[in-house]
């Protein structure tokens, strides 16, 4: 039997494209795939840039193979464990290829009229079946008049489950789904006639639900989800692994091999992505017009964490912001994204994010009505501008492949005045 390489990447891609619910992947736009590539390293830890997702998906020119790393990063992003997992779930065999042989041509039949009468018939009648067949599963138009939708969390903090009310028998919907956010892996059906459902979340942030009749949302509220004060995560799924304890020498927050030690991290065999979350009310801080400084650094650095990639988080009511950084040689993998602008370091000068993380590393973000400066160690790393509202900043998430530590992060104003000061 012939194992189709190909066929399983092209299955691989329509699951993950009706996974993110962005519609037909011909339609996508270059930030699309930049959102996809931040995605797969939240969920992952493996950094595929937006230019390579383009080359899986065609949009450019791919002459080599995909490396065994990418093929298992997108289908641990599909919800698998590697690649031979996602192949043996879905191999076909191909039929092996017929051999022709020579035979004598075969004597034409005669068809008298009345058998061409009969048969012509026939063919009309099962088509005529085959066309009020089709009408008849044709599905009906959505209606639907008085539809309620709330929410409310049971406890503080993280993980918490999140009770929905609803209320869609004013439809004539033959299903009904709650959706926890943008994610249509994490829709559930509930029943019509019922009003109440109950959804756990893993994370803190600020998350859009969703009430969908059939395939059309129909209602959508924000959920906000708070970290209570710092909180560290292994980011791994379905469910991460908590750590309240967070305290370092000299007041800094972060988490150390010995914190993954304790779940069971062997560093041998795959170096874990871990996140330091602060998910707060920061006031009200425009997310396009604000300042935020930190100090962080990445703690460790073996293994395939040998480019200490980290990457700063602004978790924002309508959209999110990103800052990497790396140790130099590892600056050309890295991505960055202020709403609907992004860049890489493949096809920018991305030198400014390098660092030296034996030292803690200052970075200080200055966004002024959509106008965004980087700095990194007081240096000029990236200036742009992004167009679209994220409304308001919400938290923030720091990420490390491996370990890391946050020593100081203020927020402040456009006009100066400091807002939060977290450490």
């Amino acid at each position: 039997m012939i194992v189709a390489e190909e066929t399983h990447l092209e299955q691989c891609r329509r699951l993950i494209e009706r996974q993110l619910g962005w519609g037909e992947a011909e339609a996508w736009s270059n930030a699309d795939f930049v959102m996809l590539s931040e995605k797969i390293f939240e969920r992952t830890g493996v950094q595929l840039s937006h230019t390579t997702l383009k080359r899986l998906w065609g949009r450019v020119r791919y002459e080599s193979a995909p490396t065994p790393t990418t093929l298992n990063a997108l289908a641990q992003f599909a919800g698998y464990d590697t690649w031979r997992g996602f192949q043996g779930s879905r191999s076909e065999a191909l039929p092996e290829p017929a051999i022709a042989v020579a035979e004598a041509p075969l004597p034409r039949p005669v068809l008298n009229r009345q058998r061409l009468w009969v048969a012509a018939l026939v063919g009309v009648l099962v088509l005529a079946v085959a066309v009020l067949w089709a009408f008849r599963r044709q599905p009906r138009p959505l209606r639907y008049g008085e539809v309620a939708f709330s929410s409310q969390p049971v406890a503080r903090g993280i993980p918490n489950t999140v009770q929905f009310r609803y209320d869609a028998t004013d439809s004539n919907a033959d299903s009904v789904f709650i959706q926890q956010s943008w994610n249509p892996r994490l829709r559930f059906r509930v029943p019509k006639t019922a009003h109440q459902y109950a959804s756990t979340y893993y994370f803190p942030g600020y998350f859009r639900a969703k009430l969908v009749l059939n395939d059309s949302v129909v209602r959508e509220h924000d959920l906000y989800l708070r970290s209570e004060g710092w909180l560290g995560t292994l980011d791994r799924n379905p469910i991460p692994a908590y750590f309240r304890t967070l305290n370092r020498p000299g007041g800094a927050v972060g988490l150390t091999e010995a914190d993954l030690a304790a779940q069971q991290v062997n560093f041998t065999e795959k170096i874990p992505t871990t996140s330091l979350f602060f998910v707060e009310d920061f006031g009200e801080i425009p997310a396009d017009d604000f300042t935020l400084q930190t100090r962080l650094r990445s703690t460790f650095n073996r293994g395939e964490a040998v480019c200490q990639r980290a990457y700063v988080g602004f978790l924002c009511s309508n959209g999110h912001h990103f800052v990497p950084l790396s140790i130099p040689g590892c600056v050309g993998e890295l991505a960055l994204g202020f709403g609907n602008a992004h860049a890489e370091g493949k096809t920018s000068d991305f030198s400014g994010f390098g660092v030296d993380f034996s030292e803690w590393v200052t970075l200080r973000c200055e966004v002024r009505k959509k106008a965004v400066r980087v700095f990194v160690n007081d240096r000029l790393a990236w200036q742009g501008r992004f167009t679209n509202d994220v409304g308001k900043l919400v938290g923030l998430r720091y990420r490390f492949h491996g370990t890391g530590e946050v020593a100081s992060a203020v927020v402040s104003r456009a006009d100066g005045k400091v807002m939060r000061t977290l450490l």
